[in-house]
């Protein structure tokens, strides 16, 4: 092998191990798409738009922490029925909001406050709702009869 063939073997080969090493780096996303509801640890990093998506009986979200301020959510009905989507400022613990005979919470409860909505929508379908959040504990949802109930909601915290 001569000595141009040997430096660009060299180069080639530094070259694959930073793409890889690379790959190990941090991720800013870490801690954000977890899909049980539960909120980040103070490793996430705070960001206002959200891509999330709603099905037979789970609501996924990106992340679970936002500043302060306008927040987009980006949501697909990746389910076989109609689902709802709201945005909920709650005093309760995460999946603890009471609920009535009919299955569903009362939207007028004193322990929450619905901050805003995309109505039922059909599945395969991309709606976008911005909201104005301020700090405290929220649940991302769903209360078609009997949807919280089997799981469909996510914690949500925002930060000043």
């Amino acid at each position: 092998m001569n000595r141009r063939t040997a430096r660009l073997a060299v180069a080639a080969t530094m070259l694959c191990a930073t793409v890889a090493l690379s790959a190990c780096g941090p991720d800013r996303n870490d801690g954000k798409g977890a899909v049980d509801g539960t909120p980040g640890t103070t490793k996430e990093q705070p960001d206002n738009k959200f891509s999330a998506d709603v099905r037979e009986y789970a609501v996924h979200v990106t992340g679970h922490v936002a500043q302060a301020g306008d927040v987009t959510f980006t949501v697909t009905n990746y389910g076989t029925i109609q689902h709802e989507f709201l945005v909920v400022k709650t005093t309760y613990e995460h999946g603890k909001i009471p609920l009535g005979a009919n299955n569903r919470f009362d939207e007028e409860d004193k322990g929450l406050s619905v901050v805003d909505e995309i109505p039922e929508w059909a599945p395969g379908v991309t709606n976008t709702l911005k909201v104005k959040l301020e700090p405290g504990k929220y649940e991302l949802l769903c209360n078609i009869e009997g949807h919280y109930k089997n799981g469909m909601h996510a914690a949500f915290e925002v930060i000043p």
